[in-house]
């Protein structure tokens, strides 16, 4: 009995010390992975919209998204200017894909012209919809010759080649892009009026 007491408050104590240097090394880990975080993620705003210089969250645009249930998956919108001249929109969009969010960056120019899409996370099936971040699909001219249009798959009548074996995945990627179309739409009418914020 005292054979097994003693075994017991061993394995606790190098429990307890196991423990207790995992989250001392988490203490130190944790802030640098989160500031690498953001470092990439501003990197990609910048990807997205090559021609500004500088971003600015917009808090009166994400409210403006957020409250249209045309746009359920804009979750941020950020203003992009070179100098004080503002040279487009980033929306960072997170549509459901087949077994993930994907969270992405649509880049817009004042125009309505798509500048880049950047996508930043997913966790789609590997060696399927994981093919959605490839330059073979998310660059396809069909995408960024849209002008504005709402994209589809060739399988539901549009011109965009699904990523094979990942129709679902690849639908989840357009309706991302749509719904930041149809968000510059409602900030810059059809007509061609209307000013960029």
């Amino acid at each position: 009995m005292r054979d097994y007491l003693r075994l017991m408050i061993v394995l606790a104590v190098i429990g307890a010390v196991a423990a207790g240097l995992l989250s001392l090394v988490d203490s130190f880990t944790e802030p640098k992975i989160q500031a690498y975080k953001i470092q990439a993620e501003s990197a990609a705003y910048q990807q997205a919209l090559p021609q500004a210089k500088s971003f600015k969250e917009d808090t009166r645009l994400l409210e403006a998204a957020k409250s249209n249930p045309d746009l359920p998956d804009i979750i941020a919108v950020k203003v992009g200017y070179d100098g004080d001249r503002p040279v487009g929109w980033v929306c960072k969009v997170s549509p459901r894909g087949y077994s993930s969010n994907i969270e992405m960056l649509v880049g817009i120019e004042p125009g309505g012209k798509l500048a880049k899409v950047i996508i930043l996370s997913q966790s789609e099936t590997p060696g399927l919809g994981t093919n959605i971040v490839n330059p073979e699909f998310i660059e396809q001219p069909a995408i960024y010759n849209s002008k504005g249009q709402d994209l589809k798959v060739t399988k539901d009548g549009g011109k965009v080649d699904a990523v094979t074996g990942a129709t679902i995945s690849s639908r989840a990627v357009l309706r991302g892009i749509n719904q930041v179309f149809g968000f510059y739409r409602l900030q810059v009418p059809e007509s061609g009026g209307g000013s960029q914020q």
